[in-house]
């Protein structure tokens, strides 16, 4: 079979998309922007197309591929799924429905469709074009704190809690001056959301989708930075579902699923839980990032990559059965800004793997531009791998 990845944009997700296409004998070409070295280190792979930026424009992707064809077309970040969908529907391959996938994009959207379908999420305060839009806010009966959101970008970039009207705008302004991708020349949504703040531990669901249920999932503790960022620092995978909100967060996820049109696939679902509330922050269709596919794999068995070409490819795909364990798997991002912490006794290390030349010159205090690495880790003590993951 012959595979189109649209845009990777990270050298650890390609090398996993390309291996299992080595395993499975599957041909994988690759779609990025010129000045890309993503796929550097890849030596398996059939084809490299190098086009000027990412498009949703169908005549554009089709004039990118040219005379080839092929069996899939696949989303190699968040911003190709709809590239991904479009070019699809243009080959007669499958794809979710174009126009409601773009729900998983723009969050403006996606709060709408999620009003529609009932999935619980946070309020709404205001939908902001620009700056200069709240001035029509009735900001007097705004209970702040606030979360302010872009309606694009990726990667918690600008997602702040803003305590007054004036931090809301300063995150604004600043919001603006962002454009484009540098990693595929895409052009955002300009655009906010200004929401309620939701107290409580963040978490994600990473879903497999099909005949629009989920068939298998795996939960992720999220740590994020300190305030007023939000930035992700570490992730914890091995913990279960609480039984009180099981059901009702599955039912969410399958009608999300639904709201965008999409019969299999892979979600990666980020939400807010304590054991009063549900809060859906955000979903994306398309595998997680940040290393998670890494975690569910190694705790749970279960490939995100593998059940996205499968379902991406119209082939039949079933879950690994689920075996008990009795540890956690955890991931620690490094920072040079990051407070040294002593890792316990019971928490082991994996794997290490650094890179200081990924920090980007003038980035956010622990935002993925300033990442020298990170740890993965195993330990049979929950609390002590929490507490050491945490700690910034």
């Amino acid at each position: 079979m012959d595979f189109l990845l649209l845009h990777p944009v990270s050298d650890w997700s390609l090398e996993r998309v390309a291996a299992l296409c080595d395993r499975r004998g599957w041909r994988l070409t690759i779609v990025t922007i010129e000045s890309s070295t993503v796929g550097d280190r890849v030596t398996t792979l059939h084809e490299w197309i190098r086009v000027p930026a990412l498009s949703d424009s169908p005549r554009e992707l089709l004039a990118q591929i040219g005379s080839r064809r092929f069996d899939a077309v696949v989303a190699g970040n968040e911003f190709a799924v709809i590239a991904a969908d479009v070019l699809a529907r243009e080959l007669g391959l499958y794809h979710n429905d174009v126009d409601r996938i773009r729900a998983s994009r723009n969050k403006a959207l996606m709060r709408k469709l999620f009003t529609a379908y009932e999935v619980p999420q946070p309020r709404t305060v205001a939908t902001l074009a620009s700056a200069e839009d709240s001035r029509d806010v009735d900001w007097a009966a705004v209970a702040f704190p606030v979360i302010v959101k872009p309606v694009d970008m990726a990667m918690s970039l600008f997602v702040r809690k803003c305590d007054s009207r004036d931090e809301v705008e300063e995150t604004l302004t600043r919001m603006a001056a962002f454009k484009t991708s540098r990693l595929t020349n895409y052009a955002f949504d300009t655009g906010a959301l200004v929401e309620e703040f939701v107290e409580g531990p963040e978490y994600s669901l990473e879903c497999v989708v099909r005949d629009e249920r989920v068939v298998a999932h795996a939960l992720t503790r999220k740590f994020v930075s300190p305030l007023p960022a939000c930035y992700e620092v570490g992730h914890i995978s091995g913990s279960d579902i609480p039984e009180r909100h099981e059901r009702a967060l599955l039912e969410a996820v399958e009608r999300i699923a639904s709201s965008w049109g999409m019969a299999q696939g892979v979600m990666h679902v980020e939400f807010k839980m304590t054991p009063e509330r549900l809060s859906v922050i955000e979903a994306a269709a398309r595998p997680a990032g940040g290393h998670v596919p890494e975690l569910v794999e190694i705790q749970h068995g279960l490939s995100l990559e593998d059940a996205y070409l499968h379902a991406r490819a119209g082939l039949p795909w079933k879950p690994p059965p689920r075996t008990a364990r009795s540890d956690w798997h955890g991931i620690r991002f490094g920072f040079e800004e990051r407070s040294p912490a002593d890792r316990p006794q019971s928490v082991d290390v994996v794997h290490v793997h650094d890179e200081p030349d990924g920090v980007l010159a003038g980035a956010e205090p622990f935002s993925v531009n300033r990442r020298t690495g990170f740890s993965l880790l195993r330990s049979a003590s929950l609390d002590d791998l929490d507490r050491y993951i945490r700690t910034v």
